[in-house]
């Protein structure tokens, strides 16, 4: 039924578990990379993400904001999680973002993706403003 609160309970639950997800690696010393958990507690995103039993929920909202913080199209959340470049601050950016996706109320597929041509348009717009002061 459209109105009989099971949208909104669900959304709620999601948000839970992303916050479960934050705080689960919130701090630098409880992420790690290229291991879903270590036997010390750290996780991946993945990890934490199955840790909350979230993986439904939580993976297309944060694909998404990977490649909204990023501008980069990653195949998987680990992919991302295991690059050289991938830095803990990287993570919990990526990790609000997402946060801030399922708040906004908008359907993640429904959400404008960066691509390419976006960025190129973009860096050509702040260039040429740049550069002539004014498109007037």
């Amino acid at each position: 039924m459209p109105f009989d609160g099971t949208v909104y309970e669900g959304r709620v639950r999601s948000l839970d578990k992303m916050d479960k997800v934050i705080d689960l690696l919130s701090d630098e010393t409880r992420w790690c990379k290229r291991q879903l958990k270590t036997p010390d507690g750290r996780y991946c995103i993945a990890g934490a993400i199955a840790a909350v039993d979230a993986s439904s929920e939580l993976r297309k909202p944060i694909l998404l904001a990977i490649e909204q913080v990023t501008g980069h199209h990653y195949g998987s959340i680990e992919t991302f999680n295991d690059n050289q470049l991938t830095t803990h601050a990287l993570v919990l950016k990526v990790l609000g973002r997402a946060r801030e996706n399922m708040l906004s109320d908008s359907s993640p597929t429904t959400k404008q993706r960066i691509g390419a041509w976006a960025r190129f348009g973009k860096f050509f717009r702040s260039n040429s403003l740049s550069h002539t002061g004014s498109l007037f």
